[in-house]
């Protein structure tokens, strides 16, 4: 069966919501699971369906069981990448009563906690959008979404319109570029130097206040 083979009609049984085929002893999430790890190590070039069938030790066919071919496979994992972008960045803002330097504090962990948030696939993801015109338009409207969230955290502040939005582009291209450059620093060291960048960041408060915040 070629790499862009579609499963024969009727075949198995039981769709989720995004079309993909649930019956198997594997589930979709696994082969996702298994992609964004060849993404993640070796580009999108790794992410092929004999390699993957082989890292979880099926057949080839099993794969056909949930996705039609390669391209809907990474149509998907595209898709969850930005769905799980937009949830992250969603539980920042609003809701509850927060401040704004409560919501930025929130960004910091998100990036610093690296729980969530994984800067090995932001990466990845960004080295597959210089191949596909698609991929890099996903991206750049993801990039679009954190800003405009970021924007509201220092909208919170009180800052107007246009600083907010200048103030969230730094930020965030702050972020990037720290991930960009693969610079080398220990946690200890970058927690030593975060009450002065999210004091420089925001204008807000001491380093030494926010210190205690942090």
């Amino acid at each position: 069966m070629s790499e862009s083979q579609a499963i024969a009609p009727g075949r198995g049984a039981g769709f989720d919501e995004r079309g993909l085929r649930t019956v198997s002893r594997l589930r979709p999430e696994d082969w996702l699971n298994a992609a964004q790890a060849r993404l993640v190590d070796g580009g999108i070039d790794a992410v092929k369906i004999g390699p993957l069938a082989a890292d979880l030790k099926v057949t080839r066919g099993s794969f056909y069981w949930h996705f039609r071919d390669r391209n809907h496979l990474l149509q998907t994992l595209l898709a969850r990448w930005q769905a799980q972008s937009h949830e992250m960045f969603n539980r920042l803002v609003g809701g509850d009563g927060a401040t704004g330097m409560d919501e930025f504090v929130r960004l910091v962990h998100l990036w610093v906690d690296e729980s969530e948030f994984h800067p090995a696939l932001e990466s990845a993801m960004r080295d597959w959008a210089r191949t596909s015109e698609a991929v890099s338009a996903v991206v750049k409207a993801v990039d679009e979404e954190r800003i405009a969230y970021i924007k509201r955290i220092f909208l919170d502040f009180g800052y107007g319109e246009d600083e907010a939005f200048i103030r969230a582009r730094i930020t965030y291209f702050h972020q990037v570029g720290y991930y960009t450059i693969g610079y080398n620093e220990t946690l200890d060291a970058r927690m030593a130097l975060l009450p002065m960048y999210v004091y420089v960041l925001t204008g807000q408060s001491s380093p030494e206040q926010l210190a205690e915040y942090l």
